[in-house]
């Protein structure tokens, strides 16, 4: 029951010595981070912030471990260091604007399952479910290097009401999707579904991430079965 996905090459993560040095730096940090120099108001300063996290995103997966410096994001997206401190103190907020980003695409994927026909029985859901998993494992696979920064987020005090507003959402949205499916589930039930879902998948993919790419296919397949032995009991399929 594998994704389907092409298997690439798997793209591990920072260990924990990586880890430990974003942690440590969004620690020293944060609060420069928490404090964008410019928003972009117009649609020319909104490009240019897309080449800026585009080209550190870019050299995140290339360096692994290594965090990129300012300078080696201003040059790889074609600007001036000047420009880049224009919309970003330090390279520290240019990161977490790549974890802003990566967290809101969780609730367009999850939306995609909530916009299509409701599935009538358990072998519809499945595929629905297998969907869902693909494009979930896409979003991890080709961001696996910002992983260090979405733990660092957690465990930062000042840091983690970011995570919690997207949890929130894509809390909200699974429960959604499933009285989608499900309309008579009582909200209670579908809320404390939605979390066990987020969770269990997002921590199973984070062990994954620090493995082999079959061992993350692996756990895909556990986590899927998971979840369906999860909510089908709560969906009233045939």
């Amino acid at each position: 029951m594998y994704s389907g996905l092409h298997r690439a090459p798997m793209v591990r993560p920072g260990g924990e010595r990586g880890q430990r040095a974003v942690k440590r730096s969004l620690d020293r940090k944060t609060k420069i981070a928490l404090e964008p120099r410019k928003q972009p108001r117009q649609q020319r300063s909104s490009k240019v912030v897309d080449r800026i996290l585009d080209a550190a995103l870019i050299l995140t997966r290339e360096q692994g471990t290594r965090t990129p410096t300012t300078l080696a994001i201003a040059q790889r997206a074609g600007l001036s260091v000047g420009s880049v401190y224009q919309y970003f103190p330090n390279k520290e907020a240019i990161l977490l604007d790549l974890a802003r980003r990566w967290l809101s695409s969780f609730p367009e994927v999850i939306q995609k399952r909530i916009d299509v026909p409701r599935p009538t029985n358990r072998d519809e859901f499945r595929r629905e479910v297998r969907k869902l998993f693909i494009d979930t494992a896409r979003l991890y696979l080709d961001n696996a290097t910002l992983m260090p920064v979405i733990e660092a987020i957690s465990g930062n005090a000042d840091l983690r009401p970011i995570q919690d507003e997207y949890d929130k959402e894509i809390i909200a949205l699974y429960a959604a999707w499933l009285q989608h499916v499900n309309p008579a589930l009582e909200d209670k039930i579908a809320s404390r579904l939605g979390v066990l879902m987020m969770e269990v998948g997002h921590v199973c993919r984070l062990v994954g991430l620090k493995r082999d790419r079959r061992t993350f296919d692996l756990i895909e397949d556990d986590v899927e079965a998971m979840w369906l032995a999860l909510v089908t009991p709560h969906l009233n399929l045939g």
